[in-house]
């Protein structure tokens, strides 16, 4: 499995092969096809399968390993790397020596003047560009157009869940579009920042695309795995989506391929073959655990780390998986018969950090994956499970019934409550109090489905949603706005 590198920590030689892989795509023709392929997307208008969508990081994650692959059929040593611009983001930086992607540009045509791809060394003229633009050469205005994103933005995008939500476009809200977001608070800024040739629809003519788009692609990862839950939307079948954007859509130009690629097929990078260097390698090993046996020692040895735990389930009933230690660690767990088939995740609700599920569970093999609830800590701890234990129930408000009493009594924690809807009708979820609550909305009769989600809709620090629902049960998750706030409230529905 490749490995894509932090450029700053690239060696000597390792910049050397990179270099000297791109320009031997670019001298054979295969180059030029990629930047061909970007500004045919952005040239398809409204029709964008790449830009201003849901399949904004899919198309390029297929587009990034597809260049990836062809640089390896040059150098097999090659993978891509990323260029980190919340650490790296000054003229002065590494990633702009002459012996690597070379520097800023010169005089009023901004033209490049050193580096591997500066037009003087003859083997970077650009021939695939925007109508309308005869340079052959290398632009970039350092700054001229903006900053480059810093940690807090990048964390502050990390927070939006879900991936997205309508209308699936460059309008859909930045509160509750990780997708939108990203691509417009994070992504756009490093194009604007590098400018020039970066701010073109044949952008991939600076060899730093790839770089800033590899980090794009790595931020995605991070929010993957830090938001098990949340699923690709839109579904396969959602009104309005541009062809190639919902989950199972054939993504251009591709889409002629026997299978081609979707969105799903490239949601979990690994099994695209690659990592990135902030994560802790798969050494495939999957820890077996006994049910009602003691607890078996573990550790988070390394950042990034994340734990695999199997257990058996021969009779349907209540379980209960659960850690001890002063670690804070997060569970999350899949099944029956499915590593990928997310089921639920917990935090802090065991004693003090530790954390606790309790679920019914049917006969099959199911999957506890473990982390540190910091991606830059460490620790040990001890996990179990058990077959018996009470399962905390999920309570039911009655529609148009009284309020319903409830506390966010620790830090992150999260409570459900169920609701049935026997006629279809507008219906208004609401929170009442002082404590300033979170409310998300799933359903119907799948506590999995993601449809709505609100903050500060109601009166002061209360959240209101008013949706038409039709019939079924629907679920309601209240949180506090802030991951350590605490606080009492109430909840009710109606019509």
């Amino acid at each position: 499995m490749g490995i894509r590198k932090n450029q700053s920590s690239l060696t000597v030689s390792e910049k050397t092969a990179f270099v000297a892989a791109v320009k031997a795509l670019k001298a054979n023709g295969t180059y030029d096809i990629f930047v061909a392929q970007h500004r045919a997307a952005f040239l398809a208008g409204t029709n964008d399968p790449a830009h201003g969508g849901p399949a904004f990081l899919p198309w390029h994650r297929e587009y990034l390993r597809r260049f990836e692959r062809a640089l390896q059929e040059i150098d097999a040593s090659v993978s891509l790397p990323y260029w980190d611009w919340t650490v790296d983001r000054t003229p002065t930086a590494s990633i702009w020596n002459a012996d690597f992607m070379g520097g800023n540009g010169t005089g009023a045509a901004q033209r490049v003047t050193s580096g591997p791809f500066a037009f003087s060394t003859g083997e970077w003229n650009l021939t695939v560009r925007d109508p309308g633009d005869t340079a052959p050469f290398l632009t970039r205005a350092f700054g001229a157009m903006g900053s480059l994103p810093t940690q807090a933005g990048v964390n502050a995008a990390k927070n939006v869940v879900p991936y997205d939500s309508a209308p699936w476009n460059s309008d859909s809200s930045m509160n509750t579009s990780f997708r939108n977001r990203l691509e417009g608070v994070i992504h756009n800024p490093g194009h604007m920042w590098v400018g020039g040739s970066m701010m073109a629809m044949s952008s991939p003519n600076d060899p730093v695309f790839w770089l800033h788009h590899c980090n794009i692609d790595r931020l995605w990862a991070e929010w993957q795995r830090e938001n098990p839950g949340q699923n690709y939307l839109p579904p396969s079948g959602t009104a309005n989506v541009v062809a190639g954007h919902a989950l199972d859509d054939p993504m251009p130009p591709w889409d002629d391929e026997s299978p081609p690629p979707t969105p799903r097929s490239v949601l979990d990078h690994h099994a695209l073959d690659y990592t990135y260097d902030n994560e802790e390698p798969d050494t495939g090993e999957i820890v077996p655990l006994a049910i009602d046996a003691p607890p078996v020692p573990a550790s988070i040895a390394q950042a990034g780390e994340v734990d695999v735990f199997s257990f058996p389930v021969t009779t349907s009933g209540n379980y209960v998986i659960q850690t001890q230690g002063s670690t804070d660690v997060v569970a999350s767990l899949y099944g029956p018969n499915d590593m990928a088939a997310f089921i639920t995740e917990d935090d802090d609700s065991g004693p003090g950090p530790n954390s606790r599920i309790a679920r019914d569970l049917t006969a099959g093999t199911y999957y506890i994956r473990v982390r540190h609830y910091s991606n830059s800590s460490t620790g040990s701890y001890t996990i179990s499970v058990s077959g018996s234990g009470a399962q905390p129930g999920i309570q039911t408000i009655q529609v148009n019934g009284p309020a319903v009493q409830g506390t966010i009594s620790a830090a992150n924690e999260r409570d459900m409550y169920r609701f049935t809807v026997t006629t279809p009708a507008v219906h208004t979820i609401e929170t009442a109090g002082s404590t300033d609550c979170f409310l998300t909305l799933f359903g119907p009769d799948n506590p999995a489905i993601f449809i709505t989600q609100d903050d500060d809709s109601g009166p002061g620090t209360n959240s209101r949603i008013a949706v038409n629902l039709g019939a079924g049960e629907y679920y309601a998750r209240v949180r506090h706005y802030s991951p350590t706030g605490t606080g009492s409230y109430s909840i009710s529905v109606r019509t």
